[in-house]
């Protein structure tokens, strides 16, 4: 899953915002890239799948235990039981 879709996720259940957009510096750093927009800081500049700010906040949410990374698996989320019942075949066969 991308970062985009990850932060798009956690803003929808409130566990992250996106921060106060603000202006942009005056001197234009050399990494700056005005086509690209970073979705957590509201502003231009960099992409959200590269913004160091953003996985760092991701980070402290699973360190705090708010976010659980584990997918569904046999033990966590098994599949309901299944019945074992034979199907007869047709009487033709």
């Amino acid at each position: 899953m991308n970062l985009t879709r990850v932060f798009e996720k956690l803003r929808d259940v409130g566990l992250i915002v996106p921060l106060a957009p603000r202006p942009l510096p005056h001197l234009i750093p050399p990494h700056f890239r005005s086509h690209e927009h970073c979705l957590y800081h509201q502003i231009q500049g960099h992409d959200i799948e590269r913004c160091p700010v953003l996985h760092h906040a991701i980070q402290d949410l699973i360190d705090s235990g708010l976010v659980n990374l584990s997918g569904p698996s046999v033990t966590t989320n098994p599949l309901s039981t299944h019945s074992t019942c034979a199907v007869p075949l047709p009487p033709s066969l």
